[in-house]
């Protein structure tokens, strides 16, 4: 019950089917619904102002995730963020106020992550040292906090992996471990 309560939480994405960076043409005029996108964790989500006035990208408070872009003027100006968190954030200009639109993120499972694979990772919650096991060799494994940040990437070489996180504060991380074209993805409440 455990194995499958854990295997459920998983942060999906992967294997063979690459994260995938979706665009939205961000201007004065821009509708909710060609302003917002449901796509699965991991995904990128690229906004690119389409005219000379100055913009923002921010989120609103209460939703999965918290960032802002800052204000950018002119065309071509770009601003990209890496979703993680599963959950609806609705984001809006805050220049602007009726530029708005969500993005929604969910789960995925990629086509190695359906396989028959030994993976377990414990303690969940982890005080100290997170240890990672699988059937075959983990390659890599990447830990982010709540903020999408790469805070490690280490590479592993061992069927069995230890992730010391006693100097890391309370709260949610999302942990990748690669194994061969295989990822996974877990998240980790550190108490």
């Amino acid at each position: 019950m455990k194995r499958n309560l854990l295997f459920a939480m998983l942060l999906a994405s992967a294997g063979m089917s690459a994260q995938t960076t979706h665009v939205i043409s961000w201007f004065m005029g821009v509708s909710s619904t060609a302003a917002s996108k449901t796509i699965n964790a991991g995904d990128t989500v690229k906004w690119t102002w389409d005219d000379s006035a100055p913009h923002s990208v921010t989120s609103i408070a209460g939703g999965a995730e918290t960032f802002t872009s800052g204000t950018l003027t002119g065309s071509n100006k770009e601003y990209s963020r890496v979703f993680t968190v599963v959950g609806a954030t609705d984001y809006h200009c805050v220049i602007h106020s009726m530029m708005t639109g969500t993005i929604t993120t969910e789960q995925s499972m990629g086509v190695d992550d359906l396989k028959n694979q030994e993976f377990e990772f414990f303690p969940n919650p982890v005080t100290d040292v997170l240890t990672i096991n699988s059937k075959s060799v983990i390659d890599r494994v990447e830990v982010y906090d709540q903020n999408g940040r790469l805070i490690v990437n280490t590479t592993a070489g061992n069927p069995s992996v230890k992730i010391y996180m006693d100097n890391y504060s309370a709260g949610t991380y999302y942990v990748k471990a690669f194994s061969g074209s295989a990822i996974k993805n877990m998240t980790v409440v550190r108490k």
